[in-house]
């Protein structure tokens, strides 16, 4: 989504069950992209996120089928002046530049099953949007860097990716592939060729693109 020279970035991996997920990720995602001037600005950032998680319980209360429903975001806002990127949960944010993968986005896992190279042997979170019957606070993790460089890359995915395609395997595509959607077409292949135990989302932005893929 673009506004007034912001390009607003995001992906929501719903959790507790399909019906659950379903309802919560664009919940989330409704309330951010109706507040983009906020996501904007890293002073209320965090704030709107946490908004957006009272949201999700609030719907949880109003309806009995939602009970357990909750989801991870991981986003980004580009500007010509910075990069502000966000998360909760396991879904990630990396920047690719110069043959270099740097993870933006932190891991909401517990503590020692934080690894980047090896696929994860549990997938329980520390903290994500809802996903409990009582309201739990937040702590959106908020990063805020200079803006896209000419030819790097932001790529934005959830844990189906990256628990089947480990790291060196993520920046060889991104550094030999000609344009976005042939990462997202090879990143894809290399997941399901994996065994694709998830479902996977991502998106694929690089500097030299137009402003804000639709």
């Amino acid at each position: 989504m673009a506004s007034e020279g912001s390009c607003l970035l995001m992906i929501a991996d719903g959790m507790g069950g399909h019906a659950q997920g379903a309802m919560a990720s664009p919940a989330v995602l409704d309330y951010l992209v109706a507040a983009i001037d906020r996501l904007s600005d890293p002073a209320s950032c965090a704030g709107v996120i946490e908004e957006a998680n009272q949201q999700l319980f609030e719907l949880l209360h109003e309806r009995e089928e939602a009970l357990g429903m909750g989801t991870t975001l991981v986003g980004a806002v580009l500007t010509a002046e910075r990069l502000i990127t966000f998360n909760v949960g396991d879904s990630r944010c990396y920047l690719f530049s110069a043959g270099q993968l740097v993870q933006l986005s932190y891991d909401d896992v517990p503590e020692g099953r934080n690894n980047t190279f090896y696929p994860r042997r549990s997938h329980v979170l520390s903290q994500a949007l809802g996903g409990t019957s009582l309201p739990v606070a937040i702590e959106p993790h908020i990063s805020v860097d200079p803006p896209l460089a000419s030819g790097e890359t932001l790529l934005l995915c959830t844990d189906g990716l990256t628990d089947m395609v480990p790291n060196q395997a993520i920046r060889h595509i991104l550094g030999t592939a000609t344009d976005p959607l042939q990462v997202a077409r090879r990143l894809a292949a290399k997941a399901f060729s994996s065994g694709a135990r998830d479902n996977i989302s991502l998106i694929v932005t690089r500097h030299s693109d137009t402003p804000c893929p639709s």
